[in-house]
């Protein structure tokens, strides 16, 4: 295993390493031509708003609220980006830097998978994407990025330009947290998103003034490099409009069960006025556009209530009865969520395996909640039907999709095997959670203007390789999304395919490491 000060410098040399080590597992192509660089259309800007919904920017925008997203939508393209299955952030983030699905990247949440019951919990880092980000390949093309804190991308990657880590981070040592280490002495007083800002009731104004300070903090530095740095992409992720919904829901919903009118009437719009201060962030970046970039406003997924959790090993309990199970072991994957992993061995294991599966989509098909006898469960997958690639094995065996207001959550086994449970942090438990459809919008000269888009969140690689005149690996799942871009644009912006595999080799993390990530995810809410 490697410490945290050895993993920049092995970094370049793990992404040479996966051809080799995972061609065998992955699908068989056809040989192509190799392809070469061609010329860059002009710059690419992503802003990233963690968990902005496309339907509440659509509500104030129409409100007269948000007059930069009312602009990226009358001169620009702007729509639904539909998210991973299920939608989480660590998988998604991952996809979109990506351009595949979970089963080429092999993160399909926070929290890896294990066949051990008695297994501590380990973590997912950048270390196990298991496939090349868009900024590697720019990188072997010559071009540059600036990545500031996107999810999941600490330890810092050894790129092309310069890379913030966003969360979770996996050591104290802050040298692991930026690249190179010659940009130290230009952070200042950033403050790194070790997500360690949470909102227990009536502390509610300490929780807005962190988080404002944080995004202020954030903008003020993404605003720094935009304008002194040298760079072909530009990548930056707010998180605070993810924060918000996550705590505050409860506040401007009346109808929640969580709904206080003494506190909501004082934070009933503090999400509204997060929106509002993504509007004004945005219009920091657009004023500040070249004529010829290309800027993607997007989210990693959309935000809605969350009224009740479900109990996920009470669940499986009631399932599953007190038999047991020789040689088997089914077990929720990630802390939140209905995904569930089955591992059987021994004789007749695959007989086995199905028979168990059956059981629990049976069981997830007639879960009801017991308060208002109506169904949970909107939608049933089993991983072949969603996934690909040569991660699939990791992947949950069944997950589903909630209906709006339930969510599956990890929570220690209770005596009465209760299905609808708070866990046992009441005062800090979430009241918005994840929906899949997120937000995408995409502006400049060359985009159709006024154009309703919808997209994969996958798509967003794709359109930065495109765009920058870069060859895709050829295992990408992400596409232009159709007439997107307008006729007399002076070359085709097409996705081209290189010969090279995106695969490379994931790095183990250490377990000291891996318990500085789980305080980080426990002190937000993420574990119970």
């Amino acid at each position: 295993m490697l410490s945290m000060r050895q993993y920049n410098g092995h970094k370049l040399l793990l992404i040479v390493l996966t051809a080799v080590l995972l061609v065998s597992c992955s699908e068989k192509r056809e040989p192509v031509e190799v392809a070469k660089a061609g010329k860059a259309l002009g710059r690419v800007i992503v802003i990233g708003f963690d968990g902005l919904d496309p339907g509440m920017v659509r509500k104030w925008v129409a409100q007269g609220r948000l007059p930069t997203f009312a602009r990226l939508i009358r001169q620009g393209a702007f729509g639904d980006l539909w998210s991973v299955l299920p939608p989480s952030s660590a998988s998604a983030w991952t996809s979109a830097m990506t351009g595949v699905n979970p089963g080429k990247h092999g993160i399909y949440g926070f929290l890896k998978p294990t066949s051990d019951p008695n297994a501590p919990p380990v973590f997912n880092t950048s270390l196990d994407r298991g496939f090349a980000a868009v900024w590697d390949v720019l990188g072997s093309y010559g071009r540059k990025a600036c990545v500031i804190n996107i999810p999941l991308t600490s330890p810092a990657d050894s790129l092309n330009g310069i890379m913030i880590a966003g969360f979770p981070h996996a050591s104290d040592d802050k040298r692991s947290y930026y690249w190179p280490d010659s940009i130290e002495s230009q952070l200042g007083d950033y403050s790194f998103d070790a997500f360690r800002v949470t909102c227990a009731k009536n502390r509610e104004d300490r929780f807005l003034q962190k988080m404002q300070g944080i995004s202020s903090n954030r903008l003020t530095l993404g605003l720094r490099f935009f304008d002194e740095m040298d760079w072909d992409l530009f990548w930056l992720v707010f998180t605070f409009t993810d924060r918000y919904q996550h705590y505050l829901w409860k506040y401007m919903d009346e109808n929640h069960p969580m709904y206080d009118p003494v506190i909501g009437a004082t934070y009933k719009h503090a999400i509204e006025d997060a929106y509002v201060r993504a509007d004004n962030y945005l219009a920091r970046f657009m004023d500040r556009m070249d004529a010829n970039d290309l800027l993607i406003v997007m989210s990693d997924h959309g935000f809605g209530h969350l009224y009740y959790t479900i109990n996920s090993n009470n669940f499986l309990q009631r399932t599953l009865g007190t038999v047991e199970v020789s040689n088997a072991y089914i077990h929720p994957t990630d802390f939140f969520g209905a995904k569930f992993k089955i591992d059987v061995s021994g004789p007749g294991a695959e007989e086995r395996y199905m028979s168990l599966r059956k059981r629990l989509i049976e069981g997830l098909r007639s879960v009801t909640d017991p308060l208002h006898n109506v169904p949970i469960i909107d939608s049933i997958y089993v991983k072949e039907q969603i996934y690909k690639g040569p991660y699939l094995s990791n992947a949950p065996d069944i997950l589903c999709l909630e209906k709006p207001g339930y969510l599956f959550f990890s929570l220690p086994k209770t005596p009465d095997l209760r299905l609808l449970d708070r866990g046992p942090s009441p005062d800090k438990a979430f009241s918005g959670f994840h929906r899949r459809r997120g937000t995408i919008g995409v502006f400049g000269k060359y985009v159709i203007p006024g154009k309703e888009l919808e997209a994969k969140i996958v798509d967003i690689a794709a359109i930065i390789y495109a765009y920058l005149g870069v060859p895709a690996p050829s295992e990408i799942d992400g596409r232009i999304p159709q007439r997107l871009f307008v006729d007399t644009v002076p070359q085709p912006v097409q996705l081209v395919k290189s010969d090279e595999p995106g695969y490379r080799r994931p790095v183990k993390l250490a377990r000291q490491d891996s318990k500085k990530i789980e305080k980080q995810l426990r002190a937000v809410g993420y574990i119970q």
